[in-house]
């Protein structure tokens, strides 16, 4: 395949991704996890469910777009081998999709089998729901990755300055925990609901509260933090580019601000369903802009990029 073609297609695969990330945030929040009982990869013991309840027909849709992801990644996986040369940075990138989408199937099974899903508070759900979007950003970005790479016939990243490559590293993780932290905090959302904003707060601070309502209050400490530092860093690494870089930087930029904003209207609105998928949106969104960031930066990053 043409590697623009191969391009354009990851791009298309990379959307559907997306909105099926999308549609399993909203499994969760309206606690259709159980929608098929705790069989996989039936649904209620069946191949179609028949006579299904709302919450059954939400969790098999899921399940039908998800297997689609599957087919998709791995067919992108399929014609990367079969564009580019072995040890090629595609090529690389696409191994590590094809095995999160797998992971991504084997960890969504896993919730199901050991009943991990609807009204569940134990630490396991906690630890598979984080692993789980942990996971998820992996496929998101190595999908972006592949994109990215095969608009530059398979090529990687330069042996860019150590403190680049250092720093990239360190928001890269920084970003994951913002991520898992907030995944956390929405499913704490989901089992443990305020009536009020006061009443949400009072429950983050007492000592009685389930672990999960404790938790909460770290993801918006960690998003604050993050979107300063990776704030400062960005505008002084793009600043005297004039090229995708500071565009890129210049959408991060725009879209830490709007997700911020979205996350303090989310508290303030007590989570409701719809703003809980438009601030995954959002986030999601930032996390490509900011890997389409560091792909550029390591792409064509000149010693004069170094802060």
């Amino acid at each position: 395949m043409n590697p623009k073609k191969l391009q354009s297609w990851v791009y298309f695969v990379l959307f559907y991704t997306v909105l099926v990330i999308l549609w399993g945030a909203y499994v969760r929040a309206t606690g259709s996890g159980a929608g098929c009982g705790s069989h996989w990869p039936l649904c209620n013991g069946q191949v179609l469910p028949t006579e299904p309840t709302a919450k059954t027909q939400i969790e098999f849709f899921h399940r039908m777009t998800s297997g689609l992801s599957l087919v998709l990644v791995l067919g992108v996986g399929f014609l990367s081998f079969k564009t580019f040369p072995k040890a090629s940075f595609t090529r690389k990138a696409a191994a590590i999709a094809c095995i999160s989408i797998l992971l991504e199937a084997l960890i969504g099974a896993g919730l199901v089998l050991f009943e991990l899903v609807y009204k569940d508070q134990s630490i396991k759900r906690t630890l598979s729901v984080s692993l789980h979007f942990s996971n998820t950003l992996v496929l998101v970005g190595s999908l972006v990755l592949i994109a990215t790479s095969a608009g530059r016939g398979g090529k990687g990243w330069i042996l860019s300055p150590s403190r680049i490559r250092t720093q990239s590293l360190l928001f890269c993780v920084f970003f994951f925990c913002v991520g898992m932290a907030g995944a956390i905090t929405a499913l704490g959302d989901t089992l443990f609901p305020a009536e009020s904003l006061l009443q949400g707060i009072h429950q983050d601070l007492s000592a009685a509260s389930h672990f999960l309502v404790k938790l909460r209050i770290i993801h918006p400490i960690l998003a604050v933090s993050f979107a300063a530092f990776l704030s400062t860093w960005v505008f002084s690494i793009s600043r005297t580019d004039q090229g995708k870089l500071r565009s890129y930087g210049n959408l991060l930029l725009g879209g830490l601000a709007t997700n911020i904003a979205l996350g303090v209207l989310n508290l303030i609105q007590l989570a409701p369903v719809t703003l809980q998928i438009v601030h995954l949106l959002f986030g999601m969104s930032l996390w490509i802009l900011f890997v389409l960031f560091i792909d550029q930066l390591r792409a064509h990053a000149p010693t004069s990029h170094t802060p």
